[in-house]
């Protein structure tokens, strides 16, 4: 089952595929759009998170292919998270609906929402400009979308946030797994109540912790380890759990953010 990891902003896009090819490992695929910029890993700032989406950049890319909008429509659902939500955000769920206000949960996903259309799927503020959009493949048909503040303020588009779209399929994400996203710049490795982990950037392969798990992660910097995470992990039979990492809230701190999202996939969208 592919794992899919976009970021896309104005005509700026990049597209990793992670697809299983052993249990603890996986294969990397990926494609680079056109004038695709690096963005710098030092001096995290407190408002500085955008800077994740250079970690894309570090996948090893076997090929590369110019990937457009597409017109044909899609049906697809989703969530949205921001590690600080975001207000006053709407989209258009399918021609001729009225627009649709997201909301933005601080400690977990949104609800879950439904479009149909083509892609990109565009988000617009209250005065009707876009300030965010993204294309989802057609093979994921349950996203999570996380929006991600562009550094500096709005890009030349307009947009002011990139968007990354996760797989947030059972198939992909059992109840009892833990994924983690790395986008704290940070070579981290630790454990995952026993078993030992070495984060690679961007989305990483579930494991499988059950109802209680804790994790560890270290980072080393001039040949020193530092604790980076540490944090505990508490499931219901039904709940699942993703684990974002961001960049550190101060510059020079080695102690990254977090946040940790809980979630049953079998409950009811509300």
């Amino acid at each position: 089952m592919a794992m899919l990891f976009a970021a896309r902003c104005g005509t700026r896009e990049r597209r990793v595929a992670l697809s299983q090819n052993t249990l603890g490992g996986h294969s990397v695929r990926g494609c680079e759009r056109q004038r695709v910029e690096a963005f710098p890993f030092a001096g995290a700032r407190s408002h500085g998170i955008a800077i994740a989406f250079s970690l894309i950049a570090l996948f090893e890319a076997a090929g590369s292919f110019a990937q457009s909008p597409s017109a044909a429509q899609q049906s697809v659902r989703f969530s949205v998270f921001a590690a600080r939500p975001v207000a006053d955000v709407s989209f258009t769920p399918r021609a001729d609906a009225a627009a649709q206000k997201l909301a933005f949960y601080p400690t977990a996903r949104s609800p879950r929402y439904e479009y149909r259309g083509a892609m990109p799927l565009r988000f617009f503020d209250d005065g009707g400009n876009a300030i965010a959009e993204a294309v989802i493949p057609p093979e994921i048909r349950e996203a999570l979308l996380l929006f991600l503040p562009i550094e500096g303020g709005a890009a030349a588009s307009g947009l002011r946030y990139r968007v990354a779209v996760l797989d947030d399929s059972v198939a992909r994400h059992r109840p009892g797994g833990l994924a983690i996203i790395n986008l704290s710049g940070l070579p981290l490795s630790g454990t995952v109540n026993r078993d030992k982990v070495a984060l690679k950037p961007g989305l990483n392969p579930t494991i499988a912790v059950g109802r209680s798990t804790r994790v560890m992660l270290r980072t080393d910097f001039k040949g020193k380890s530092y604790q980076s995470y540490t944090g505990s992990i508490e499931l219901t039979a039904r709940q699942r759990a993703l684990l974002i990492l961001f960049p550190p809230f101060y510059k020079g701190s080695l102690e990254v953010q977090s946040r940790m999202l809980l979630d049953d996939p079998a409950a009811k969208p509300r």
